[in-house]
């Protein structure tokens, strides 16, 4: 059962990944178009105080404003393609995040429960009787079926050698 303050704690949390995943981008956006206010006076007697008609700052702020997007953009590949600095957030990703580790999302819940777990009794059944290999795999079966249910890989039933990767002691539904 869930408590108060794990819904607590999972509210905060949604809240976090909200503004995270937009941040970002808003902190672009709002860098660049400080840097284009900023950095125009400086420029702004090189290009006089009309051009083509239209006072120059209409113009010569969003050029500003792109050129630093393009800046932007073109530091994001070197950084992302280039120099592959990723490896290490995306190995960190993985690592802390319970549906790639011991926990199941929907979709392969629902995959492996209308699948994989049916194929694996109908083998149970092709294998001779009384053979290490179908009771083996009737085990299997079972145990698989009851992680679907659950939706989890109970700590106790994990890999010890993937042990590091189980991030939290609670055991129930994420």
């Amino acid at each position: 059962m869930i408590d108060k303050e794990e819904n607590f704690r999972k509210f905060i949390n949604l809240q976090y990944v909200k503004v995270r995943r937009v941040a970002a981008v808003g902190s672009l956006i709002l860098l660049m178009i400080n840097l284009s206010l900023t950095a125009y006076p400086y420029i702004e007697h090189r290009f006089g105080q009309y051009i083509f008609g239209v006072p120059s700052t209409y113009i010569g702020i969003p050029v500003v404003f792109v050129l630093i997007g393009v800046l932007v953009l073109l530091l994001a590949h070197i950084y992302v393609k280039k120099m592959e600095m990723y490896r290490t957030e995306q190995h960190a990703e993985i690592k802390y995040n319970p549906f790639s580790v011991y926990a199941f999302s929907p979709f392969e819940e629902m995959m492996y429960t209308n699948s994989i777990v049916p194929l694996m009794k109908g083998l149970v059944h092709i294998l001779p009787e009384g053979s290490e290999e179908r009771k083996k795999l009737k085990e299997d079966a079972e145990k698989f079926e009851r992680w679907c249910r659950l939706g989890y890989i109970p700590k106790e039933e994990f890999p010890q050698n993937l042990m590091e990767y189980y991030i939290t002691d609670k055991q129930q539904r994420l």
